[in-house]
């Protein structure tokens, strides 16, 4: 059963200030809660219908959650759809501690996704599930990029944010030691580009209407653009992003 004080705990948390206040995020369905207790993300609760429990294809999920003794609590159907983002709940939600960052290293090799004021909760979440599959582990966010925890962006990911390290609010200065490659519509063709002469290398994708912010453009040593085929006025943010990221990965 689903108590006052849970109800208004799970709810609170699809908005930002709320998560930031309690360190706590909520993610939905199989999968996604399957990637977590696998990543060994911190899981506080999991809520839980008979309906869901009762399906075959769902015991081996079932076991790895008692294998890790996690929490959870069987609720009514009427009682998810009321704590749930989604319009038809899969019948199970978990509540998750904020991971608390590793300690930024910009001084290494390592190469960089970084997002710039990126506000579409689709785009963030595609991105980095993108940076995931291609072995970008550390994606920078600027200031005003839409929060990495909000639902959708959590559910865009399919699991990627158990698997990379995210800073929130950097600049884009701090990257002395990178050559900082910007998404741009004119610029060198990133098909011709050496790669091994620009690495390590900082990936700069701007916001999907106005691009990369005038703060930000100042600090950019390379434009690079995918160079257009047919027809057609720009590509998605996430789209031309995760195009760039397997170019500049797949030697």
């Amino acid at each position: 059963m689903l108590s006052n004080s849970d109800h208004k705990l799970i709810t609170s948390l699809a908005k930002k200030k709320y998560r930031k206040l309690h360190q706590l995020f909520t993610i939905e369905g199989e999968r996604l809660i399957l990637e977590a207790v696998q990543s060994k993300v911190l899981i506080k609760q999991i809520y839980i219908t008979d309906e869901f429990i009762e399906k075959p294809q769902h015991n081996s999920l079932m076991d790895l959650i008692a294998e890790n003794a996690i929490v959870t609590n069987a609720i009514s159907e009427g009682e998810m759809k009321s704590i749930c983002d989604t319009i038809t709940p899969s019948g199970i939600l978990a509540i998750c501690e904020i991971p608390k960052p590793n300690d930024m290293d910009i001084g290494n090799s390592n190469n960089w996704l970084y997002l710039d004021e990126i506000q579409n909760p689709g785009n963030l979440g595609t991105l980095l599930r993108s940076a995931n599959w291609f072995g970008i582990k550390n994606v920078a966010l600027s200031e005003n990029c839409i929060d990495i925890y909000n639902p959708k962006v959590v559910r865009g990911g399919m699991g990627a944010h158990f698997n990379l390290n995210i800073y929130e609010d950097v600049t884009l200065q701090i990257f002395e030691n990178h050559t900082i490659l910007g998404a741009f519509q004119n610029g060198e063709n990133i098909y011709k580009l050496e790669i091994n002469q620009v690495s390590p290398w900082v990936l700069v994708i701007g916001n999907e209407a106005h691009g990369i912010s005038p703060d930000n453009m100042n600090h950019i040593n390379l434009k690079v653009t995918i160079p257009k085929i047919g027809s057609g006025e720009s590509l998605n943010a996430a789209v031309a992003g995760s195009i760039l990221l397997y170019q500049l990965t797949k030697n």
